[in-house]
């Protein structure tokens, strides 16, 4: 969708350019090169602005994620510390990591899952059960409840970090950006077909391919390039 809507709105441009009560009515030479480049150039500003915005977000999330990978990986060492008696604890943390890598750190995540949130509420509630255990200290149940409150502020902060640095706002901005600067190259090449190919096509292809990056960019995905392969192995069987 983000590479096709640049290539029809520059194809319908080219097309109304070229039509003849346009040509008749319209002279190309009364404009300059300098009224196209007060379009392109708020387009390319905004657009690079906007990739630098998701470039940073890109990288907070990536952070987030890390530390939540290794939140868990704490959490793990602690409870191989409990023993037996907090088995049924890190079989719950161990499946609420596996619904974290299946649904919510893949592209595309935009929401909550239910799955996660329903088994780390049964994580919490095996974590309440401990609370009365004499086999456990004091000091190990409150690292384990802190690792608790630690994952679900981590994981607030992934929603809040893929939502809160892109208002959908800035997608129409960049869109309407791009077609006046279509309009403005059409406008100088109207009745010039080689000229108006030419222009029209090359923009275009460049706003499609610029805005399909930026969108792929907006959703990140955790891989191997954030945590290493051998840390998820890890945490995950």
């Amino acid at each position: 969708m983000a590479v096709a809507l640049p290539l029809l709105s520059g194809a319908a441009l080219g097309w109304l350019a070229m039509r003849p009560a346009v040509v008749r009515s319209f002279r190309p030479g009364d404009l300059a090169t300098s009224h196209l480049g007060a379009l392109t150039v708020p387009f390319a500003l905004f657009l690079a602005f906007m990739v630098g915005d998701i470039w940073q977000r890109g990288n907070q999330f990536a952070e987030t994620l890390l530390h939540e990978v290794q939140r868990i990986e704490a959490m793990r060492d602690l409870l191989w510390l409990c023993g037996a008696e907090c088995v049924p604890v890190t079989d719950a943390l161990r499946s609420y990591a596996r619904a974290l890598a299946q649904h919510e750190w893949q592209a595309g995540w935009t929401e909550p899952h239910l799955a996660v949130s329903t088994l780390f509420d049964t994580l919490s509630a095996r974590l309440a059960a401990l609370k009365d255990s004499a086999v456990i200290s004091d000091q190990l149940r409150n690292a384990l409840v802190v690792g608790q409150g630690e994952l679900r502020r981590l994981r607030t902060d992934r929603y809040f970090i893929l939502h809160a640095e892109l208002a959908p706002y800035r997608w129409t901005v960049v869109f309407v950006l791009g077609v006046l600067s279509q309009v403005g190259i059409a406008a100088l090449h109207v009745g010039r077909r080689p000229q108006l190919i030419v222009g029209l096509a090359t923009f275009s292809l460049a706003f499609a391919v610029t805005l399909s990056y930026t969108v792929s960019l907006a959703w990140p995905t955790v891989d191997t390039g954030i945590i290493p392969a051998q840390e998820l192995r890890r945490i995950l069987d």
